[in-house]
């Protein structure tokens, strides 16, 4: 059978819910998805050490994103579950939170 032609590709963000997601504390950034209505099996979920790729398909329509870090990416330790519509995803880094010894600068 051959596979739909992609017709609409959207680009989606991280949901902004109101939720902490990077507790400073921890060497682990969280990210949550809407994709309502997407199967598991069609979204295609990858990592390289600097940054992730997410292409969610539905029909003749692809949800996209792409997101850089700051640190590497601990890839063999990422977490991803996906339940009613949100993607919920656990990146773990190998290095500490770089900004905690950040200069501040001053606005004038």
């Amino acid at each position: 059978m051959a596979e739909k032609a992609i017709k609409n590709r959207y680009w989606i963000n991280p949901c902004d819910c109101g939720c902490d997601c990077d507790d400073g504390e921890e060497d682990v950034y969280r990210l949550t998805y809407e994709l309502p209505g997407i199967k598991k099996s069609d979204i295609d979920l990858k990592f390289t050490k600097s940054s992730l790729r997410l292409i969610a398909k539905r029909g003749d329509a692809e949800y996209y994103n792409e997101f850089s870090f700051v640190c590497d990416v601990d890839t063999s330790n990422v977490q991803a579950v996906y339940e009613n519509g949100l993607l919920n995803i656990e990146v773990p880094f190998n290095c500490p939170n770089p900004y905690k010894e950040a200069k501040t600068v001053k606005i004038n």
